[in-house]
């Protein structure tokens, strides 16, 4: 098989791949051009929106990527498309937990008071110990949240779209439809979604409302959850803290209120991304695994449903 890598490895990673995929005949680019398209067979990267990958040759594209929304209507039928569903959640819920802290405790408060040379105690702040938590959205990211979690003593409510068994981490288990029956009692609302017709606009100003006035919402998922608007709207006077990965419109302009609104933390989308080892290791045996697998004709891990846009569970 010709297969075309977007190299992001180091040397000792890149050896790993070599040896994993011996046999194979590999490219490795800093940049994917169409002509390196046109050339593979089997792409392990994301190509860049201006590349045409709607090819019947391409048997199999494995995202570097946890979302895979704007690849689904882009590639030919007859290409397999897999995301990189579960190599994210080790350090995207370590900034859960960051974003969490620091919006409990006041610390962006107290970074600006540093700026003044300025010793003065808020005298306020919240708990997390013992604290109520409702994760939107239980899979790799937000079953890694509920672990680190359980750490404080949290009771922890998963929400999943359908109903389910009883979940390791967390004390229970609810459907989307229940949402409006629990978010008012929660202290902290954590947002773990894809972009899908579901999730688009979830909360929106009505289900915001609904949550507990001092409220902690997170988001680290995809900024459409949130109707940007409406979050503007209430932050006056309801919740008690944002703390925001993603945004949507996404880089948030230059005039965004947002950006100088006291309750929210934001953070450029960089909870995930290619910096972590971890995420690193858990791709690269993806990617191996996926290749050895399409060769031998069987289902890949992580295909995506292009209807759905979620990855169907291969045991």
């Amino acid at each position: 098989m010709k297969i075309l890598i977007q190299d992001r490895f180091n040397d000792t990673e890149r050896k790993f791949l070599e040896e994993g995929l011996i046999g194979h005949h590999l490219k490795f680019v800093q940049k994917i051009s169409q002509k390196d398209v046109d050339e593979a067979q089997i792409i392990l990267g994301n190509p860049s929106s201006d590349l045409d990958i709607k090819k019947e040759h391409i048997k199999m594209i494995q995202l570097r990527s946890a979302g895979s929304d704007t690849f689904v209507n882009r590639i030919h039928p007859n290409t397999l498309l897999c995301n990189a569903s579960g190599c994210y959640g080790v350090p995207l819920s370590e900034h859960v937990l960051a974003l969490l802290l620091a919006l409990s405790k006041n610390i962006p408060v107290y970074i600006h008071h540093m700026d003044q040379h300025l010793w003065k105690n808020l005298h306020q702040g919240k708990e997390v110990f013992h604290s109520r938590v409702c994760i939107v959205g239980c899979g790799d990211l937000g079953t890694q949240t509920a672990k680190r979690l359980c750490s404080f003593d949290c009771h922890i409510t998963g929400i999943k779209r359908r109903n389910t068994k009883q979940l390791k981490y967390f004390d229970e288990i609810k459907t989307i439809d229940e949402l409006d029956d629990i978010i008012g009692d929660m202290d902290t609302v954590i947002l773990c979604l894809p972009h899908t017709k579901e999730t688009k606009g979830l909360f929106n100003k009505e289900r915001l409302l609904k949550m507990k006035k001092d409220a902690i919402l997170i988001n680290v998922g995809r900024g459409s959850a949130i109707i940007h608007d409406d979050l503007i709207e209430v932050l006056p006077y309801h919740l008690g803290g944002v703390g925001l990965d993603v945004t949507d419109p996404e880089p948030l302009p230059l005039e965004d209120p947002l950006w100088s609104n006291p309750k929210v933390l934001i953070t450029p989308h960089s909870a995930g991304g290619f910096t972590w080892k971890s995420t690193r290791d858990k791709y690269i045996r993806l990617c191996l695994e996926n290749v050895r697998r399409l060769t031998e004709n069987r289902l890949c891990l992580n295909l995506v449903d292009l209807d759905s846009g979620y990855r169907i569970d291969v045991k």
